[in-house]
């Protein structure tokens, strides 16, 4: 019996240690920066456990995890943002798992330890705005790289055109968006009629540090636009950088640095210098187009800001302990007063001499081919300068006012002769016959002739006063206040006519026997705006944040005032174990005004209808963004439900890019719709997302409830994709895909009210790919604080791979009894870019 307990004893002792030995796994890999390169000493620690872990010279790193328990591993290193790494670990599996910290991009001026500085709002703000990463700016394969092309990938934009940075959001126009670059209001081409015609959009994607995209619902701070605000932030310079990058269609080159801060090395110099220049020159897409021809389009700018710091000799970070222990700074270091100059100068000239088109459209059944013959040439001219001087006081971290001088000059010109004959002609469709697929001309022969010579000169000019105020015990209070005035002057010249003959007659659109269109005005446009704003933004509790604020605005030009109250209400509902939320709900409205500044005066025949007052739209938003782990990767599902009553709307027609309004008339309408995104690392150690929308408006001309129309804009679903791969073994190889399908959005024959929206476009898609490599090249501890080059990035894209025939837009041309043939313009073809991104410290 003795030896039955023994035994027993003996067994129940040994039983823990086999069960604990099977209760445990490894993970094990390497821990990289941006570049690839290991990082040594990197902490890696098991949240809530004692298990952690260093990392070698070569990124190394091993640690043992407790079997069927989800743990959340933290990875920090100085100098590098913090990662999260979650687990289910299984008995006695090993991980193997590279990860990738990205570096900390530093407060200019800032030493904070152990509280965070109040003025960083970052997190208030991430429900305002969807934060769009800048590192894709050059790795997405796009044809015109730029900033804005980055908010084509947002849920609720749409862009049908590879040619233009333009893009529609929510089932709004072109003029509807706001974009600011470092505060300053971004104006578009006002004479441009095709994407091609456009260059690149205004923001080099090199300068750039941040942006905040809004689609809707954004706050009283920003402009007087229905539907969204793109803002983006150039760099403040801490060192010399520089890029250069060679491509067959795009060369940007961009330099940065400081001065040296001779009493104080260990501080940066009162000058900073970012200076960059881009050409891009879009022949090569052209001639890939079914319109052939000599293209020579070519698209040159330089920007450049400067900052200057008077005295840069900050203060100590001064501290107070309240009577009931609590610490709180009341003065943080900062740069008292620093002025800043920023200048741009644009180059645009585009020059076509098309020389023939043959295009097929219609059925298998019953196709019909058109074949154009081209005699004459477009010459279009964009000339602009933009420049801004802005004075930047901080009495201390909590209070900053800024006062901002700028000026914008624009010369549009516009040089066309262009006669075109056309003969349409049914395709021969019988497969046993000799002449299958070939064109059988016996229907119709006609011809047109353009003949434009328009000039616009405009100038604004801008002074703003603007503010921000941290108060309150926890410094839950924060209003920001300002003021601007601006004056606008236009002037406008046109001249143009078009002639349609068909069997040697001259018809116009109606079928009538005269010139199609004939315009010979000119028009002069002067006046002011007067804009303030209020903005208080409350922190109610830490999981509780209310907005609210208002702006006021008289617009001269028709003497009118406008007020628009607007709010928000953000509410974190989840939270994970480090605080981090993980589940938060906005609540957003109020009252958009967008004044008329030209376009929207001018009638066909050139005149002004200068009664016509701002437009208006009333946002009413519900979203929520959820952030959670798949497959032990980190996600964040967005979605949003919005609905935006229309009034006193100006409707217009959309020819490619060129938007043409009807002043007399006026509408109300709607658009309503849903939005959902979903990114994060589909493909594991990288970010990927999906987009869908869902939209419908539609307009009621002339406010009459039983006459109601679509919207040109009523485009009702689109999907956009980008997903990357990387090598698992080596992460600077990668794949880069992107994918835009959008349903048609509604167009018509041109200057014929009741048909502009009556058919819709064929269906938008195109996937492109690109393939990259990243050579990185390591400093040795000798050579700190050398110039060299840090890396070098090539990239060999593949555009529309499927070579998909999107259209871009219409050719109208009628035959003897005056039927009309909607003649498409297609879009690009498949084609290939190399691109070599070359970075210098």
């Amino acid at each position: 019996m003795k030896i039955f307990w023994r035994i027993l004893f003996l067994f129940t002792a040994l039983l823990p240690f086999k069960l604990s030995h099977a209760q445990y796994s490894t993970v094990k890999g390497r821990v990289i920066d941006q570049l690839a390169v290991p990082i040594e000493g990197a902490k890696l620690r098991v949240i809530g456990f004692e298990n952690t872990s260093l990392t070698n010279k070569e990124g190394n790193y091993s640690l043992q995890l407790i079997a069927g328990v989800r743990v959340r591993i933290e990875i920090s290193k100085e100098g590098y943002q913090k990662a999260i790494l979650a687990l289910n670990p299984v008995d006695g599996r090993i991980y193997n798992e590279t990860i990738k910290l990205l570096d900390i991009v530093k407060l200019e001026n800032v030493d904070i330890v152990g509280e965070k500085d109040p003025t960083s709002i970052n997190d208030r703000d991430a429900m305002l705005v969807s934060p769009i990463s800048l590192d894709k700016a050059s790795e997405i394969p796009i044809v015109a790289p730029s900033v804005e092309g980055l908010a084509k990938y947002q849920p609720g934009v749409v862009s049908n055109n590879e040619f233009s940075s333009q893009y529609q959001v929510r089932g709004g126009n072109f003029d509807e968006n706001l974009v600011y670059v470092n505060g300053i209001e971004i104006y578009r081409p006002f004479l441009a009629r095709a994407g091609q015609q456009e260059g690149l959009g205004f923001s080099n994607p090199s300068m750039a540090q941040g942006l905040k995209f809004s689609t809707g619902g954004f706050g009283a701070q920003y402009g007087d636009k229905l539907s969204s605000v793109l803002d983006i932030t150039y760099r403040n310079p801490k060192s010399f950088r520089a890029t250069a990058e060679l491509g067959v269609v795009t060369n940007n080159f961009h330099v940065e640095g400081r001065s040296k801060n001779k009493k104080n090395p260990e501080q940066p110099g009162r000058f900073s210098y970012l200076m960059g220049a881009r050409r891009f020159s879009l022949g090569y897409f052209l001639n890939s187009l079914e319109r052939q021809g000599s293209y020579s389009p070519n698209f040159l700018d330089f920007q450049g800001m400067f900052t200057f710091t008077p005295n840069f000799n900050p203060k100590e970070a001064k501290i107070r302990t309240r009577r009931d222990g609590t610490r709180d700074t009341v003065y943080y270091p900062n740069e008292r007063v620093k002025w800043t100059a920023f200048v741009a100068l644009t180059r645009n000239r585009y020059q076509s001499v098309p020389q023939s088109q043959e295009t097929t459209v219609g059925t298998f059944s019953d196709p019909f081919r058109l074949f154009v013959g081209f005699s004459g040439l477009e010459l279009s001219t964009y000339n602009t300068g933009l420049g801004a001087l802005s004075l930047e006081h901080k009495p201390n971290t909590r209070l900053q006012f800024q006062y901002t001088l700028t000026g914008f000059q624009t010369y549009e010109n516009e040089f066309i002769d262009l006669f075109s004959g056309y003969r349409i002609g049914a395709v021969n469709t019988n497969l046993g016959s000799d002449e299958f697929g070939e064109s059988e001309f016996d229907d119709d022969i006609g011809a047109d002739y353009i003949h434009a010579r328009n000039s616009l000169q405009a100038s604004v000019l801008s002074f703003q006063a603007k503010g921000r105020w941290i108060f309150g015990r926890k410094l839950q209070h924060r209003l920001l206040f300002g003021t601007k005035v601006q004056y606008q002057n236009i002037n406008d010249r046109i001249k143009e006519y078009t002639l349609t003959d068909s069997a040697n007659f001259v018809i116009d659109f109606a079928g009538n026997f005269d010139v199609q269109e004939s315009v010979r005005a000119t028009g002069e446009l002067e006046g002011f705006t007067y804009k303030t704003y209020l903005q208080h933004q409350w922190d109610i509790t830490p999981k509780l944040l209310w907005t609210w604020g208002t702006r006021a605005v008289h617009y001269t030009i028709n003497d009118q005032w406008f007020f628009s109250p607007r709010a928000e209400l953000l509410i974190k509902a989840k939270q994970d174990e480090d605080g981090e939320t993980k589940l938060r709900f906005r609540f957003a409205g109020g009252i958009y005004h967008q004044p008329p500044f030209y376009r929207e005066f001018r009638r066909f025949d050139g005149s002004l209808n200068l009664d016509n007052p701002a437009q208006r739209s009333i946002h009413a938003i519900a979203g929520a963004e959820y952030r959670f782990f798949l497959w032990n990767r980190p996600f964040v599902l967005f979605s949003e439900a919005y609905y935006k009553y229309l009034d006193r709307i100006i409707p217009y027609e959309i020819q490619s890019i060129r938007i043409r309004y009807y002043p007399d008339s006026v509408a109300n309408g709607y658009a309503q719709g849903l939005d959902f995104r979903v990114n994060g690392e589909f493909i594991k150690g990288v970010d990927s997302w999906v987009s869908i929308g869902l939209l419908r408006t539609e307009e009621q001309p002339g406010n009459d409830p039983e006459r109601r129309v679509f919207r040109p804009t009523d485009q009702r679903f689109t999907f956009s994709m980008y997903f990357q791969d990387e090598l698992p073994n080596n992460p600077t190889f990668k794949a880069h895909i992107s994918y835009f399908f959008g349903s048609g959005l509604r167009h018509g024959p041109p200057r014929i009210f009741e048909l502009r929206t009556w058919r819709r476009f064929p269906i938008y898609q195109r996937v492109d790919i690109g393939f990259s490599k990243l050579i990185s090249f390591k400093r040795k501890e000798e050579n700190e604080g050398k110039r060299g080059i840090e890396s070098i990035w090539t990239t060999l894209e593949l555009y529309n791979v499927f070579q998909y025939p999107n259209t871009g837009s219409f050719i109208w041309v009628s035959d003897l009894n005056n039927n009309r043939y909607a003649i498409p313009n297609r879009l690009s073809d498949r084609l290939i870019n190399l691109r070599v991104v070359m970075k210098f410290h």
